[in-house]
């Protein structure tokens, strides 16, 4: 079994491209950062900040609504790292990925700011009806 740490990574979802502003807390202290794509799983923000491999970090987008998302962070590189969820609330993940095409300066004509685009379902709204032995 291998300890490579660039092949703990694991993502979930389809990963949304973005350019969002964003705070990223480390041990370190707060610092600013880009959101340059997340997913169900995780996110890369580019930054300056270098924080351990593994570490704990939380994340919160400057747009109205964002929220402070932890993670660990999986992967460091030049110009940033990429986190991963820590147990997520889906409200929280679902606000970050609908700035696709908000405020992240990809704003789509003919859309409004509280009209969702792409909401793909976790679960049915209605359970499927079971079929009662007779």
């Amino acid at each position: 079994m291998s300890a490579n740490p660039q092949f703990m990574e694991h993502r979930w979802g389809t990963r949304v491209e973005l350019v969002a502003p964003a705070k990223l807390m480390t041990g370190e202290g707060l610092c600013d950062g880009v959101l340059r794509n997340a997913s169900l799983s995780g996110a890369y923000i580019e930054t300056s900040a270098r924080p351990a491999l593994l570490s704990r970090v939380s994340l919160r987008p400057d747009s109205a609504g964002g929220q402070w998302l932890d993670g660990w962070v999986v992967r460091i590189e030049n110009a940033g790292v990429a986190v991963e969820w820590l147990d997520p609330p889906l409200h929280a993940v679902a606000i970050l990925l609908s700035l696709h095409g908000g405020e992240s300066g990809h704003h789509q004509p003919g859309m409004g700011r509280d009209q969702r685009q792409h909401v793909i379902p976790m679960r049915p709204r209605h359970p499927p009806r079971m079929a009662t032995a007779k």
